[in-house]
């Protein structure tokens, strides 16, 4: 059963939204120098290494309702297609005709398809008015957050933003499998679902990219080594971690932090304003996750 948050959980709710927020500034420089494809593909390779490194020194713990190794295989290679594979490319090719604002609103569903979808894989799914208002006033405060430039909707080619939104629908359901993963050591899962995902990205890269022919500048290796090491090892076993202990609707409430942490830091690093847009879409997030707080508060009065 996924227990009350706590406020270390909230930290790594918090730690995961700033870490994927922040990615975009490594992203940016790496795709500078490098085809979108051969930087997804490196940065998930760097990751899985690192974790494997990793896993070297952590003592090996049994899997809490260990399912068969078929069934567990199934679902881990599921998580990582549904998780790295997928959104990578129809989120990559969506873009071709969605302005970013537009992605990132599309993107923000993520919260609300994770609550829908938990009512039927997830065997611990608390479907309550509290989830729902929390999501939603969440939901809110992304749309807040890019407007008017979400007026776009559309503009661009319907198609496009279908693309988009089937990839915030693959992020959801990825989420609620790996809650059906059977519970053991946070950063074994995450390497594992690493090291799946990487598979068809790196197959796609080396067909496509041919990286041996690019141009590898020091930059685009520091900017690659931060996104695999960071950005995606450490986040991932933070994601694995949280959903193991509050559930996939808690740990989604993290989308919602990303693009406030992309508002900040364009505000410290490139001067950009802060004004009452992002105030109103700050605070209606903050809300969104005190409203969080009393679901949990309604279920143990109740017991």
């Amino acid at each position: 059963m996924h227990r009350k948050p706590s406020i270390p959980d909230y930290l790594l709710l918090f730690g995961i939204g700033f870490l994927w927020g922040g990615q975009f500034v490594f992203n940016a420089a790496a795709v500078s120098y490098l085809p979108p494809l051969t930087v997804a593909a490196s940065r998930i390779l760097i990751g899985a290494i690192t974790l494997s490194v990793a896993t070297c020194f952590i003592h090996e713990e049994p899997p809490v309702n260990a399912a068969g190794p078929i069934s567990t295989g199934f679902l881990y290679a599921a998580v990582a297609l549904f998780e790295a594979v997928l959104p990578m490319f129809l989120i990559a090719w969506g873009q071709q005709g969605v302005d970013s604002s537009v992605t990132a609103m599309l993107l923000g569903s993520v919260p609300i398809l994770t609550l829908f979808l938990s009512v039927f894989i997830s065997k611990n799914s608390h479907f309550n008015r509290y989830s729902a208002v929390s999501v939603t006033l969440g939901f809110v405060g992304i749309v807040v957050l890019m407007h008017p430039n979400a007026g776009s909707l559309g503009t661009g080619g319907y198609i496009y933003e279908i693309a988009v939104f089937c990839g915030a629908l693959s992020f959801a359901l990825s989420i609620n499998l790996m809650d059906c993963i059977p519970r053991g050591t946070p950063i074994r899962t995450a390497m594992k679902v690493l090291w799946l995902g990487s598979i068809p990205l790196l197959a796609a890269s080396l067909s496509v990219d041919k990286p041996w022919s690019l141009h590898w500048t020091g930059t685009a290796l520091t900017s690659l080594i931060v996104l695999g090491t960071v950005c995606s090892a450490a986040a991932y076993v933070m994601y694995a971690l949280l959903v193991q202990r509050c559930g996939p609707v808690f740990t989604s409430l993290s989308g919602f932090i990303v693009p406030l942490v992309g508002v900040i830091l364009g505000v410290v690093f490139r001067d950009e304003g802060f004004g009452i847009r992002e105030g109103v879409a700050l605070a209606l997030v903050i809300v969104a996750l005190g409203v969080n707080e009393l679901a949990h508060f309604s279920r143990s009065r109740k017991r």
